[in-house]
């Protein structure tokens, strides 16, 4: 071995102790002592030089990268971190230009960071580290699922790169129950985690939730799977349809029993109908006073979040607040009138006479004349009226109050198998003084064919309630829909037509029929007559069809200068605080005080003579029904048009729905003793005449019976 490179590899120490010479060895080899110099002032030197390139190093990186960091971590997906953690201090930073950093793969890169007026680039190192993040979801398969994708028990699965998602213990396919599975996340950096989470195998769907007042679910709808041997476990009657909470239901097929619950919530808030109240001076009263029904399905409770001041006659506002069993609350203004004195009467079709009154009121009132004129006796609540003797004044409440239950016969009432029948179908005759309501006592079962005993609480507005028995008779859908108010019409060439703007279907079973127009015959740019074909279809295919006539003319007056008049005229008669009804009702005012029957109208341009109506003052039946109808169609009810059947002469008049059903609005102040029909049932306008409203009631869907209550 060379003796150079074993003294470079010893330490200096012992390089030196063998220069020392002795008395012993005089003769040791002046080359070998020289060479061993050398090699020790190398290792100095190159220690030196080693020692200065740190130096050097660590003044460079102090003087460049002073108050920086030498590199930054970043995790993969981030993105470049912001400019400003590059530096030590929180100094303010910036990007030279924007970081081109991959959001899906690693990668080391160099950026251009700038601060202090200094551009250094800096190293940022990007790596996945993270396991792929999910989030799980109630996971649910049905007894004929042979497998299940280990994604499908997460809503949303995150990770920077690609992963996979694979079962460690899976659930028991075909087997009914709740198993404790587990899935692997692994993405393609091994970072990995395991969820445990439970799988449900279901024969009937977990939950069913039900909105109280809704139809009731049937066996089909607690079904996961299709089975023809299913068959019902639980009797769905003995279940508390308007108490909220969950209940069990079983049903049974293949010879197993399974289970589901139903959960009856309500969602809906109360809208409950106010009435005005009458009460005496400083008198005693409660919310529920005011209000005449909830209109919800589950029970509802009142309370004052404004309560009225009852020092001094006259009529005071109020606020009431209904809350439902859901919890879900409204807040409607009421008012309540005090008055002088109080009576009450039973609703009636009779016009309160000042006789009545002042028999009601007694002695203590005799001599005083009424001053207001009377109303009909139909509508609930109280109307505060104003009698006087000589000086003397005084203001009575007069409550109308119902407190006879409706009557009604009980029909056997063709259903289709699978489709829900409203229990108002299964009855006819209804007499009441205020608008009924119908419901089930136990509800049919609708998969069923043949004859069902049902019966059907019929309710009024008053709360008075009777039962009828009727039939469901329960057999495949083979009826066509009923198209209604498809009759011939006017139009004006060049316009375009709404052909379904009054004209629409209704079917026995199916709530949503379609209905579609054929008008390929016509040309709407040149005047004249043309067909026009409705053809309305059920979800069982069962069709029915129109044929009308269309007559286009030229048009005289336009859109913007008729909807500017209607505008004007609602201008002068509404009020923001009126009701749709009071809506109406002033709209009717308008129409039966301010045209002048003159007995001349051009009947095929309405909108000319809704036009003439309201700024000439003058015109027919014709121009009265087109004044209502421009003007009805601004606020928020239906509105249909009606001619009559067979008469010497042509009549026009309106049908209207405010939301409580369909009656008829006729304001020509030239008819049978001159009534004003405002909102009559048939039955009210035949007392009066027969033919005069006679129309064609296949064209239009079934007028309300009970008398009209503005409520």
């Amino acid at each position: 071995m060379d003796e150079t490179t074993v003294l470079d590899e010893m330490p200096a120490e012992e390089v030196l102790e063998e220069e020392k010479p002795t008395k012993k060895s005089r003769h040791s080899k002046p080359k070998k002592k020289k060479n061993g110099n050398k090699g020790k002032k190398g290792l100095i030197i190159a220690a030196c030089i080693i020692l200065a390139i740190v130096v050097l190093a660590a003044v460079v990186v102090f003087v460049v990268y002073g108050g920086r960091h030498l590199y930054l971590r970043a995790e993969l997906g981030d993105g470049a971190p912001a400019a400003a953690e590059f530096m030590k201090n929180g100094a303010e930073a910036s990007y030279v230009s924007e970081p081109n950093v991959s959001l899906t793969k690693e990668g080391t890169y160099i950026v251009k960071v700038k601060s202090g007026g200094k551009v250094r680039p800096e190293l940022l190192i990007v790596r996945d580290t993270k396991a792929p993040e999910a989030e799980l979801i109630d996971a649910k398969i049905t007894i004929d699922d042979k497998s299940m994708d280990p994604k499908d028990a997460f809503g949303e699965i995150k990770d920077a790169s690609e992963y996979t998602v694979k079962w460690v213990k899976q659930p028991e396919y075909g087997a009914a129950g709740v198993y404790d599975c587990r899935i692997e996340l692994k993405d393609s950096h091994d970072n990995s985690r395991t969820v445990d989470l439970k799988v449900k195998v279901l024969g009937l769907i977990d939950v069913l939730e039900y909105e109280a007042g809704q139809p009731h679910p049937q066996l089909k709808d607690f079904m996961a799977v299709e089975r023809d041997d299913a068959k019902l476990l639980t009797d769905l009657n003995e279940i508390t349809w308007d108490e909220l909470g969950d209940y069990e239901v079983k049903a049974e097929f293949g010879g197993k029993t399974y289970t589901s619950t139903l959960r009856i919530v309500d969602t809906t808030a109360p809208d409950p109908d106010i009435v005005l109240a009458a009460v005496l001076p400083d008198g005693d009263i409660k919310a529920e006073n005011l209000v005449l029904g909830s209109g919800d399905a589950t029970k509802v409770s009142y309370e004052f979040t404004s309560e009225p001041k009852l020092s001094q006659v006259g009529a005071v506002e109020c606020k009431i607040k209904a809350t439902d069993a859901g919890g879900n609350s409204v807040e409607k203004t009421g008012k309540v009138l005090v008055c002088d004195a109080l009576v009450e009467f039973e609703a009636s079709t009779e016009t309160l006479t000042e006789k009545m009154l002042i028999n009601a009121l007694g002695a203590d009132y005799a001599g005083y004349k009424m001053q207001d004129e009377g109303f009909e006796l139909t509508s609930l609540g109280a109307h505060a009226v104003t009698i006087a003797k000589g000086d003397a004044r005084a203001v009575i409440g007069v409550t109308v109050k119902d407190t006879t239950a409706p009557t009604a016969e009980g029909i056997a009432c063709d259903c289709s198998t699978g489709y829900y029948c409203e229990p108002i179908k299964f009855v006819t005759n209804i007499v009441d003084m205020s608008r009924v309501t119908a419901r089930f006592v136990n509800e049919p079962d609708w998969s069923s064919e043949g004859e069902q005993d049902v019966q059907i609480i019929l309710t009024d507005r008053a709360g008075n309630e009777t039962t009828v028995d009727a039939k469901a008779v329960i057999s495949p859908d083979t009826a066509p829909p009923v198209i209604y108010a498809a009759r011939d019409r006017y139009c004006y060439v060049g316009e375009a037509v709404a052909y379904f703007k009054e004209v629409f279907a209704e079917d026995n079973a199916d709530p949503e029929p379609t209905i579609e127009v054929d008008k390929s015959k016509v040309d709407a740019k040149t005047a004249g007559t043309y067909e026009v074909t409705y053809t309305a279809t059920d979800h069982e295919g069962n069709k029915s069809s129109v044929t009308v006539k269309y007559t286009f003319v030229e048009k005289k007056i336009s859109d913007e200068q008729l909807d500017k008049q209607v505008d004007k005229v609602l201008g002068e008669i509404l009020t923001d605080d009126m009701t749709v009804p009071e809506q109406a009702y002033a709209i009717f005012e308008y129409c039966y005080n301010n045209i002048i029957y003159s007995g001349t109208s051009d009947k095929t341009d309405w909108k000319s003579e809704a036009y003439r109506g309201m700024t000439e003052g003058v015109g027919d039946c014709f121009t009265f029904y087109a004044t209502s109808y421009a003007l009805l169609q601004k606020i928020d009810c239906q509105v249909l048009s009606v001619e009559r059947l067979n008469g010497k002469t042509q009549h026009f008049w309106c049908l209207v729905n405010l939301g409580t059903g369909w009656y008829h609005f006729d304001t020509c102040n030239v008819g049978p003793e001159h009534l004003k029909c405002f909102m009559k049932t048939s039955e009210e306008l035949v007392k009066y005449s027969i033919q005069y409203w006679r129309f064609d009631t296949t064209l239009y869907p079934a007028l309300e019976t009970t008398p009209y209550s503005m409520g």
